[in-house]
């Protein structure tokens, strides 16, 4: 399963950076336009917009494989089993996040599909999809992650790519 989240990584962040590169051009040309010409095209904005859903939503997805989102412990310095049980108990409020994110996000999803976006006229099915799509991402990671801490309450012994140490920083 690690082997199919690294290919999926290697797969979307290039499509996170051309995603990024088309809001940055897409926008440097709205403003050119509107500013130096005093014209614009509203569909350019439109797609700016849904590609920045995207951005955000596959980049959330990407950050819980990374294991790279904001976090904190309860109690700091646990090792063996405590620190599997405070994992396990963090990982399980996540895994119910996105599962309300993933529930939710498909009942937004087809409360889109008969809406049309005003300047594109497509469904706004196409923006929205990625929320349930991101949801089942990030609950796969959390399950994944549920299963190592249930193995380190078990065994003692982390297999937890969050234990890791950090990268030493040559640069400093």
């Amino acid at each position: 399963m690690d082997r199919l989240f690294d290919r999926l990584e290697r797969v979307l962040g290039p499509v996170l950076a051309a995603l990024l590169a088309f809001i940055t051009i897409g926008v440097f040309i709205q403003v050119v336009l509107r500013y130096v010409f005093a014209m614009s095209f509203l569909w350019g904005e439109e797609l700016s917009l849904f590609a920045f859903i995207w951005c955000i939503f596959l980049g959330t997805a990407i950050c819980s494989v990374r294991h790279s989102h904001f976090s904190f412990d309860m109690f700091h310095g646990l090792r063996g089993r405590p620190a599997g049980v405070q994992r396990l108990i963090v990982d399980l409020c996540v895994l119910a996040t996105t599962i309300v994110i993933t529930v939710t996000g498909w009942q937004f999803s087809e409360l889109s599909v008969a809406r049309l976006s005003p300047a594109l006229g497509i469904t706004l099915f196409v923006p929205t999809i990625v929320i349930p799509v991101s949801g089942v991402l990030m609950s796969i990671v959390c399950l994944m992650d549920i299963v190592r801490d249930c193995r380190q309450i078990a065994t003692g012994e982390s297999h937890d790519p969050r234990d890791a140490p950090p990268p030493i920083d040559y640069s400093a």
